[in-house]
C-alpha cells in the first residue's frame, strides 16, 4: 500500500476543532502540517526534524495558501476530515507524515532515522481521525 494519494478539492472537515493560522510556505488542502517555531505552519515530513514531524503542533491543512504569509485553516488533534475516495485511507491504518513534505504514508515507508509522528487513523474509505497524545519528539522509527 503507497502513501494516500490526495485530491485537495475532495478536503472536507468533517467534526472536531480546527485552528486559524500563517502559512511559512505554500501548502494544498490535505497536506500534514506542522507548526514551527517561526509561529507559522508548514508542510510536515518525517525525514526531517522533530519540529518538523509535529513537535510543536500538527494537523491537517484544510484550506490552501498559495504562497508564505497567506492564512490557512488546519484541522488539529481529535478532529475527522474527509479526504475523499480517491485518497482511500484504509480503515483502521495508522498514517505518519512522510518523507514527501505535506504526505500521509505509512510506518512501512518511514526509514529508519524517521521520527514516527502517528498523525492520522483511517475511519472510512474517505475518512481520518487526527490523532492526539501519541508523540514523543525524540521518536524514531525502528529498523
Amino acid at each position: 500500500m503507497a502513501a494516500l494519494s490526495i485530491t485537495a478539492t475532495q478536503v472536507l472537515p468533517s467534526t472536531g476543532p480546527t485552528i486559524a493560522g500563517i502559512a511559512g510556505a505554500a501548502i494544498t488542502q490535505g497536506q500534514s502540517v506542522y507548526f514551527a517555531t517561526s509561529g507559522k505552519w508548514l508542510p510536515a515530513q518525517g525525514d526531517g526534524t522533530s519540529v518538523e514531524a509535529g513537535e510543536y503542533g500538527y494537523g491537517i491543512a484544510l484550506t490552501a495558501a498559495g504562497a508564505a504569509d497567506q492564512p490557512i485553516v488546519v484541522a488539529l488533534p481529535g478532529a475527522v476530515v474527509t479526504l475523499g475516495a480517491g485518497a482511500a485511507p484504509d480503515p483502521g491504518t495508522v498514517y505518519y507524515p512522510g518523507d514527501t513534505a505535506g504526505g500521509l504514508a505509512l510506518r512501512s515507508d518511514l526509514g529508519a532515522a524517521d521520527k514516527a509522528l502517528p498523525i492520522a487513523l483511517g475511519l472510512t474509505t474517505n475518512r481520518v481521525l487526527i490523532l492526539s497524545g501519541a508523540y514523543h519528539a525524540g521518536a524514531v522509527a525502528a529498523a
